[in-house]
């Protein structure tokens, strides 16, 4: 393109170029003008408190603790229903849940070979728990031997619910004094293992034992406890130690043989007050031969699969009248061959009879919280 090579043209230009500078200087003056508006604005950001965060550490820490499940439920080592989300949120945050040991007193984990990163997490939360007794799930099945059960069982005397379900050449690495100890969950993965090498003296606190179908629990102090949780597990391994079971005040027979037990025997227990015998599973059974073994004088509560019930509304008048307790409630799970109002009209003197399709599939959920 060409331009007039002539006196005014260059006049012109020499025009524009000033009226350009003279544009430049006016923008860069409003650029400098609204930088000078950002930067203060910018500082009135920086120096407002989000009200969350003027609370006092202390408040914001019991906050913490009850965004947590209830203690001891376990929360699982990662989620967004795990403290370590609220380490991710902001630095003061992070400060605070790091320096409060309860947030860090329960957890659950499964054990996996192929996650070596899940060793140094639960070592982590053992030494953030600081002295906090512990609640702990720790599922380890069938894979072997690993240094997490290892780091727990350093923290053993700090251990006061711990549910553990365990390879069979693992239950016999449980040994020495639990002062803290309150319930106990014990699942073994196999028949054949050897027992732990403890003493009654090791548990002066323990009141709550579940254990699962392979478990003996011949070295528990069955004496002291007042409940006990049976699942799966047959009658000769249960009812001896129901024997010495004097102060239990609540009994779990989940998915256990109760329709089949030994001739003429007899279980006295004088402080149950809570009776639950239930399945998980659907068959047709005849009444339980439960209802004629035990005598439960200070029976109040009873729960049970209508499975176990057979086809007689009175099926549990046995019970009654060998303990000659006064029941006040009875609640039916799941199928039954009979109907409420017949169950009814045979115990009018129970004041509370509930017929609940659900129980018996939530059992296992409740049990720990029943503890």
């Amino acid at each position: 393109m060409s331009y007039p090579d002539s006196k005014a043209a260059r006049e012109a230009d020499r025009a524009r170029v000033v009226a350009v500078d003279t544009e430049v200087s006016e923008l860069q003056e409003r650029i400098r003008v609204l930088r000078m508006e950002q930067e203060s604005c910018q500082r009135r950001l920086e120096a407002y408190k989000y009200p969350v965060l003027t609370l006092p550490n202390e408040i914001t820490s019991e906050i913490f603790i009850h965004f947590l499940p209830p203690y001891p439920t376990c929360p699982q080592l990662r989620g967004l229903r795990s403290p370590t989300s609220l380490t991710h949120i902001c630095r003061k945050w992070r400060d605070i849940a790091l320096g409060t040991p309860k947030l860090w007193r329960a957890f659950s984990t499964a054990y996996r070979a192929d996650q070596p990163e899940h060793i140094q997490a639960v070592q982590t939360w053992l030494e953030r728990s600081g002295s906090c007794p512990l609640s702990v799930k720790l599922v380890l099945g069938n894979a072997p031997h690993d240094e997490a059960l290892t780091a727990i069982l350093l923290h053993r005397e700090r251990w006061q619910h711990m549910e553990l379900n365990l390879a069979a050449n693992e239950v016999a690495l449980i040994k020495g004094p639990m002062p803290l100890l309150q319930s106990l969950s014990l699942g073994v993965g196999d028949f054949e293992y050897t027992q732990p090498a403890t003493t009654v003296d090791d548990f002066p606190r323990l009141r709550a034992v579940t254990l699962d179908d392979a478990c003996h629990g011949n070295w528990l102090p069955i004496s002291q406890l007042t409940s006990l949780t049976f699942d799966d597990v047959e009658p000769d391994n249960y009812l001896p130690l129901l024997q010495d079971a004097v102060n239990l005040v609540r009994l779990h027979l989940i998915d256990c043989d109760t329709d089949v037990l030994p001739p003429q025997c007899s279980v006295k227990l004088d402080r149950l007050e809570t009776l639950v015998v239930v399945s998980t599973f659907s068959w047709d059974s005849g009444a339980s031969q439960i209802f004629e073994t035990f005598i439960l004088p200070a029976l109040r509560t009873l729960h049970v699969s209508g499975t176990f019930l057979g086809e007689d509304p009175r099926s549990i008048a046995p019970l009654l009248t060998r303990s000659r307790c006064k029941l006040q409630e009875v609640l039916v799970a799941r199928e039954c061959k009979f109907s409420e109002t017949a169950f009814r009209a045979a115990f009018p003197s129970i004041p509370n009879i509930i017929f609940d399709g659900e129980y018996s599939w939530s059992a296992r959920r409740h049990l720990r919280n029943a503890l």
